[in-house]
């Protein structure tokens, strides 16, 4: 079996995990097996390092992996820290105001190692409320994101929830006037958009040229598995860019090929295309 791909890189959240936030035997026994077939596996996920850790353990990952959309890359272990790109907290501060202007939901990511790292003032109420409680454990309540702010130079990243053409407006509003940070569309429900905005030069896509380097390989030679608007970029960059079914039709549209689900495996029939193994 001649198999072109060497690395094959793969999202968490709608793509590996289910809706249930699982992985399937399916798809761990096809990342083993091109483990053993001397492919390279690793994670590109939008989540920090705790929310990721007991999966990359599930799946005995033990090269760099990229987190929080490639603000912080680094070993599992943590051993190890590879890239590691803060916001300056004046632009945080600058998101929290045009958000009030706005009546946006800011929420401050305060740091990339920390279990308890989403700040909040208020609770959220819309379409993403299923990640909200989903990560309740991770949320804590100040009375203002701006003066907590203003007690540190830096945060891991500020996201942006709201009505998708205020988001876009607020993104191209700071745009004009600042620089020094990486607007990262992470997904779009029901008219609203959930927007992350983090220091400069940050992406998945970016974040590849390190793994790149590392083991010495060609763009060709990398596929990529995601779902959402934050695959993107690096879908259009790899050699063999997989969508899922349940990712919207822009992400489709750039992907080499269609897989299942993230509720069927998709991961699996994904990395059979990708070894050959299916037509």
């Amino acid at each position: 079996m001649i198999i072109l791909t060497k690395l094959i890189c793969i999202d968490l959240d709608g793509t590996l995990l289910d809706d249930e936030k699982r992985i399937s035997e399916r798809d761990k026994e096809a990342i083993d097996c091109a483990k053993k077939h001397g492919i390279h596996i690793t994670v590109f996920t939008g989540r920090n390092y705790y929310a990721a850790l007991p999966y990359l353990q599930e799946l005995g990952i033990e090269i760099p992996v990229v987190f929080q959309n490639g603000a912080l890359i680094a070993t599992p272990s943590a051993h190890q820290i590879f890239r590691l790109i803060t916001l300056n907290s004046e632009i945080a501060v600058q998101v929290v105001r045009l958000c009030a202007q706005r009546g946006l939901y800011p929420v401050v990511y305060e740091s990339f190692f920390s279990k308890k790292d989403m700040i909040v003032q208020k609770d959220y109420q819309g379409p993403f409320e299923k990640y909200f409680m989903f990560n309740q454990h991770r949320i804590r309540k100040v009375d203002s994101l701006e003066k907590m702010l203003h007690q540190t130079e830096s945060i891991a990243e500020i996201a942006i929830v709201g009505k998708d053409t205020l988001v876009e407006e607020l993104v191209q509003n700071l745009s004009s006037k600042i620089d020094g940070f990486t607007p990262v569309k992470n997904q779009h429900i029901d008219g609203e958009i959930f927007m992350e905005i983090f220091g400069r030069d940050v992406g998945k896509e970016i974040a590849l040229d390190f793994l790149t380097e590392l083991f010495d390989l060609n763009l060709s030679e990398v596929a990529y598995i995601g779902d959402n608007y934050n695959d993107l970029k690096i879908m259009q960059k790899v050699g063999f860019p997989v969508a899922m079914a349940n990712a919207p039709q822009d992400v489709k549209t750039v992907a080499r090929f269609v897989t299942s689900s993230n509720n069927e495996s998709g991961v699996s029939r994904a990395i059979e295309k990708i070894m050959g193994a299916i037509e």
